[in-house]
């Protein structure tokens, strides 16, 4: 069973690649959300960030192999041919998942700082996905990454009037296996029990598999909760707490799986 739509307008649908090297598996993830018959369009940006590329032109830089444990310098030159290796790799992959979405795209290149353009892109966006800050061995290592075997989605809710679309979005992402999804809920938001019944069976074909109350939401309580769920992805309400810099910047580094922001609408839980 499909989740509920409650809004028939298009929707913009972002998604922040980089040279990590798993375009592919972020894409595949983010395929469910799009599902045939939705009003989608879908922008790829991928991001050379300016604080890795000055990393790599440091001359006491080194990789680490994962696999021989042998230790590499790393030089512009050959950051620059993996660059432009992942940049045409996820230039095709969002082409191919855009044609078996059946919605239209776009892709742009983009230099700069990944906080500012996160900023940026989700104030022009529904929905932007992006992937925690990626470590040297990995954006650099040849390597394919080797993503968990976990397919839970995880949303966290702060308020209900703001979280219905965010409740919505992680519906769509578990293709709508609500065994699949885990709410998280602040102790305020878990406090009006009947008002969170209507939201459920509102937006969602069925109840959540997993809901519990966390003490708080911030980056620690969603981390620890985001690891304890093992998930494949955190779906949030891009509230201005969240989407401040500094919040934003810890998101990046304390969470270990792809992040969905929701652009927050009122929902009426009646």
């Amino acid at each position: 069973m499909q989740a509920k739509q409650t809004d028939s307008r298009t929707r913009r649908v972002a998604v922040i690649l980089g040279p990590g090297g798993s375009s592919r598996s972020l894409l595949d993830a983010v395929l469910p959300l799009l599902g045939k018959g939705r009003a989608m369009e879908m922008h790829g940006v991928f991001l050379e960030e300016s604080e890795l590329r000055h990393a790599v032109a440091l001359p006491f830089v080194k990789e680490l192999c994962r696999v021989t444990f042998d230790v590499r310098e790393i030089n512009s030159d050959q950051f620059e041919q993996v660059l432009a290796l992942r940049l045409r790799t996820a230039r095709k992959a969002l082409s191919v998942l855009a044609r078996r979405a059946g919605v239209t795209h776009s892709f742009e290149n983009v230099r700069g700082s990944a906080v500012h353009l996160l900023t940026e892109i989700s104030s022009q966006s529904d929905i932007t996905i992006f992937e925690p800050v990626r470590s040297m061995a990995l954006a650099m290592s040849p390597g394919a990454q080797q993503r968990r075997l976990s397919h839970r989605i995880v949303v966290a809710i702060n308020d209900l009037e703001q979280g219905g679309r965010a409740l919505l979005a992680a519906s769509q992402l578990s293709d709508g296996e609500m065994h699949r999804v885990s709410v998280l809920l602040t102790p305020s938001a878990a406090a009006d029990t009947e008002a969170l019944s209507r939201l459920f069976s509102k937006l969602l074909p069925g109840h959540p598999g997993y809901v519990r109350t966390v003490p708080a939401y911030d980056v620690e309580s969603l981390a620890g909760s985001a690891r304890a769920e093992n998930a494949a992805m955190l779906v949030l309400t891009a509230t201005p707490e969240i989407m401040s810099p500094d919040f934003l910047r810890l998101l990046r580094q304390r969470i270990r799986c792809p992040i969905c922001l929701v652009t927050p609408v009122k929902v009426a839980a009646s």
